[in-house]
This record gives C-alpha cells, sequence and structure tokens, in this order.
C-alpha cells in the first residue's frame, strides 16, 4: 500500500467523477483507485439503499450490474452501514463474518463507510489473502483520506441518488393510485404503521441463534416464555417477537408482576368499573408478563380462566369482557422448582410454556461486549461527537463478569461517555471493573498426558458437542472443511465410511 495519496490522480479522479452521475460508473471507479492504492486482492463497492439494504456495484474497477444483495443488518455491509461505521475483521472466524459472502482465499477484510453529510451511500471493502496481512486503523485513515479527497463528487452523486430515489418513490405512488382507481377502492399494502421492528444489537453465536427462533414463533400466535437473568434483555426479545408478529401494529403492554401489590394486582391485570385493565389495554396486541413467578396463586388461576375463557371479569362486575391477547412471560429462571414447591400453578405453566427461550447473560454473549458498549456509549449523539473504544479498553470490558448484564453495561458506557474527555476511550477512563473479573471462574487446571492426535480429537468431538452436532458449523469454527471433518470423524471411528 502506498504511504500517501498522489494528489495528482486524486484531482484527475474527482474530474472524472464530477462530470459523471451515474452511480455503477461511480461506484466503479471508486474501487478502481482503491484498489491501486491498496494493491489488495479484491476491492469491492456496495450501494446502500434507504431501506437499509445493499448491493454489490463495483470489483476490482469493474461494474458489477446484477450483484450480490444483503437485506438490512446482513453481511458486513449491511453491519457497518447500520453503524455507519468502518469495521475490520483479521481473522476468518469472526461471528459476524457468517452471513458475509466472500471467496474462500480471502484472510482478512476491511469496510468503510461511504458516508456524505449524514448520509451512508455505501461501503467500500479491501479484501487480502495474505496470511500476514493485518488491517488496522491506520487502513481505515487511509480510506477516510480517499473520501474527504472527494466531497464534491460525493455530494453530487449524493443529491443524484435522492433525486432518483424519490423519483422512484413517486412512481411508485403513482402506480399504486392508478391501481386504486382501477380497483375502484382504497388498496391494502398490509404495511405496518404501528411499532417499528425491535432490532436486538450482536452477532455472536448465542444472541444469532435466538434472533433466529425469535424469528421463526413471531409468526405463531402462541404464548412465549423467555428465562433468563436480570438485565438480560428478555423484555427487549419480547417486544421483538411483538413488533414481528401479525399483532405488531396492535397495542403492547408490560406489567411487572414482582412491582405491585397483591391488593392492586386484580385490578392491574382485569381492571375495574372506572378504568381497564391491562388486559384490555393490550386487547388485540401483546402483553408481556415480567417475572411471572411472583403473580400469588389466586391471581394465577384467574390469569390461567382469561387465557382458557378468552374473558376477563372487572374488579366489581359480573359481566365477562372479551379480550384476545397474545401472552409473552419472562422469568429469571425455569418454573419446574417453583411447580414442584407449589408456588406455581403446573397447568399455567403448560399454558404459557408452548415455546421457552432461554436468553443469554452477557458473560456468554462476550464477541458482543464491543459493539454493544460502542453503542451505549454513543446513543443519540451526533456522528462527529462520537467516540471509539481502545483495544485495552475493550479488553478491560470483555474480562468484566458483568453480573447486571446489559443494564450494567449500558450504565458503566453512560457514564463513560461523560467522564471520558477525549475521542478514544481506553481503559483508564472506565470505572474500576477490577472486582468482579471472572478469576474466581476460571475452571482449575486439569493437565493429562496425551499425544497431538489425542488432544486433536478430544477437541473436535468436544466442539461437536459444543455445538449441538452441527458438522458444518463445528467444521467452520475449527478452520477446516466438512468434508476433512467427515474424514477426521470417520479415522476416529465416529462416523461410518460412507456420508452421512
Amino acid at each position: 500500500m502506498k504511504n500517501a495519496l498522489n494528489q495528482n490522480e486524486v484531482s484527475t479522479l474527482s474530474t472524472v467523477l464530477l462530470t459523471n452521475l451515474d452511480e455503477n460508473v461511480f461506484f466503479s471507479k471508486i474501487s478502481e483507485f482503491v484498489k491501486k492504492q491498496f494493491g489488495e486482492y479484491k476491492v469491492q463497492v456496495f450501494e446502500a439503499f434507504e431501506d437499509g439494504s445493499t448491493q454489490l456495484r463495483a470489483e476490482n474497477g469493474k461494474v458489477i450490474d446484477s450483484g450480490l444483495v444483503y437485506d438490512k443488518g446482513q453481511g458486513l455491509s449491511g453491519y457497518v452501514t447500520r453503524i455507519k461505521r468502518a469495521y475490520y475483521s483479521n481473522s476468518k472466524r469472526d461471528p459476524l463474518l457468517a452471513t458475509t459472502k466472500r471467496d474462500a482465499c480471502v484472510e482478512s477484510e476491511l469496510c468503510a463507510p461511504i458516508i456524505v453529510e449524514g448520509m451512508i451511500l455505501g461501503t467500500i471493502h479491501v479484501q487480502s489473502k495474505k496470511e500476514d496481512r493485518k488491517f488496522s486503523e491506520a487502513d481505515v485513515e487511509i480510506i477516510r483520506e480517499i473520501l474527504d479527497s472527494l466531497e464534491s463528487p460525493l455530494k453530487n452523486l449524493k443529491m443524484y441518488l435522492i433525486a432518483k430515489h424519490l423519483n422512484r418513490e413517486l412512481q411508485g405512488q403513482i402506480e399504486q393510485k392508478e391501481e386504486e382507481l382501477k380497483l375502484r377502492g382504497p388498496v391494502s399494502n398490509n404495511k405496518k404503521l404501528g411499532m417499528d421492528k425491535v432490532e436486538i444489537i450482536g452477532h455472536s453465536n448465542a444472541i444469532m441463534e435466538v434472533n433466529n427462533i425469535a424469528q421463526r414463533v413471531a409468526g405463531e400466535d402462541f404464548p412465549v416464555m423467555l428465562i433468563g437473568e436480570s438485565g438480560c434483555g428478555k423484555k427487549l426479545l419480547a417486544k421483538r417477537i411483538h413488533s414481528l408478529s401479525s399483532r405488531g401494529e396492535s397495542p403492547v403492554e408490560v406489567l411487572h408482576c414482582s412491582a405491585i401489590e397483591e391488593s392492586q394486582m386484580e385490578i392491574e391485570l382485569f381492571g375495574s368499573t372506572e378504568r381497564p385493565g391491562i388486559f384490555e389495554r393490550a386487547n388485540g396486541g401483546t402483553l408481556i408478563l415480567d417475572c411471572i413467578e411472583e403473580l400469588s396463586l389466586n391471581i394465577q388461576a384467574k390469569v390461567l380462566r382469561s387465557l382458557l375463557s378468552g374473558e376477563i371479569y372487572k374488579v366489581g362486575s359480573n359481566a365477562p369482557t372479551a379480550v384476545n391477547v397474545r401472552i409473552v412471560s419472562t422469568n429469571k429462571q425455569p418454573l419446574d422448582q417453583a411447580v414442584e414447591e407449589g408456588r406455581f400453578r403446573e397447568d399455567l405453566l403448560y399454558r404459557l410454556n408452548i415455546v421457552k427461550i432461554d436468553m443469554p447473560s452477557l458473560k456468554e454473549r462476550r464477541d458482543d461486549i464491543k459493539v454493544l458498549s460502542e453503542f451505549f456509549m454513543n446513543q443519540g449523539k451526533a456522528q462527529e461527537d462520537y467516540k471509539i473504544l481502545t483495544s485495552k479498553a475493550v479488553e478491560k470490558l470483555v474480562n468484566y463478569r458483568w453480573p447486571g448484564n446489559i443494564q450494567e453495561l449500558r450504565n458503566v458506557m453512560e457514564r463513560t461517555y461523560i467522564l471520558a474527555d477525549d475521542r478514544y476511550v481506553d481503559e483508564h477512563h472506565l470505572p474500576n471493573l477490577a472486582v468482579e473479573v471472572m478469576e474466581e471462574e476460571a475452571p482449575q487446571e486439569d493437565f493429562s498426558e496425551m499425544t497431538l492426535h489425542e488432544l486433536e480429537k478430544l477437541h473436535i468431538i468436544r466442539t461437536l458437542e459444543h455445538l449441538g452436532g452441527n458438522k458444518t458449523r463445528a467444521a467452520k469454527t475449527l478452520g477446516i472443511t466438512v468434508k476433512t471433518l467427515y474424514n477426521k470423524l470417520h479415522s476416529y471411528g465416529l462416523v461410518q465410511s460412507k456420508s452421512e
């Protein structure tokens, strides 16, 4: 890579781009220039759209007519588009790249956003197939310098794309209006006008698995129970399930079962002749019962009756009121022991526990700590006021036990933003977290003599057990092909000679 930009080359590129507003040509010229500067295997440019999706437009100076498309938040381009900040990965095992398609020979990749006056136009990807190539902040600065030098043509492109998007939107409205006139009536477009889709931030295997389950169960209308420690995001997951469901534009109500006296709980749930209860307020939508174990047996019986009959009885009234709600309940631990001890009705548990989702604690999703920390630290701030964590700060955060989970992390990062004067937040800006470092949880060393072959076999078996026997994911985690994994398992006598 060159140490400094050739200003004559930049000036020539700027002139060319100023005279051409075709985004395909525009992005191809940028990819060609960045390729020349870095000299790496591939340089790709993705265009970003208003809905958060991205599409490959250029590669190594060539226009890609029908390039790869990622939905909102998918792939490295989708992730960088969402956070509006550069990201580089020097590991093939980076879980963020699980949804990213790239050549097998690529060892490391840098992705930087093309941002003009707060609007993201696309992303630039520099891919290297050199094993010793490690991208860093210095490479990010090179991309920024190139984009800063192209400020005028990029502003022109921004205006062109805005006009193009508006024209496309106007054309869509015209077509819809024509369709309405043709049908002599309003068109139902099924677009939800209520609650926006709730996003759960993170790319660790643990949270991606939870997200996948949530997406599958959201489309069904049966009750869901969420189990997890305090502060791990159970209520957020419940709201995400609601937002993804057919009830997404209807009300969602949350009742904290441990925060209300039993004498008031019945009125809060079912209402009275003077005011509606939470069942009625959530009618047609979703009711989230937080810490459901705290409900008394008397109230549990009345909740069960309402779920079975679809009716509630207001306090002070003998007339039933029909309600239609979906219940998503949360609790810190499974309710089996509470049932055994007679503190929770078994028949109500069966009704609520049709699908159970275990929400991972923050210490189970350490790969998400960096992105969560910077999100909480910069939430609600203008982009020019964003602060960035140094590697030492990230290491300190990752090594902490986080007994308060995500809520504790949010509090720490909001305070850190206020107390840190510098743009780059180092470990000394963070509060003293050493007391809770995971030293007490470190397993004692259990050494036993074994050959490298035996050690490899043990590691492969444990990896498969950890991933529930999923050989494709195990091979990716181990950094080998599925075929190689099968060959090794066959040599251990764990699979038959023929493919499963």
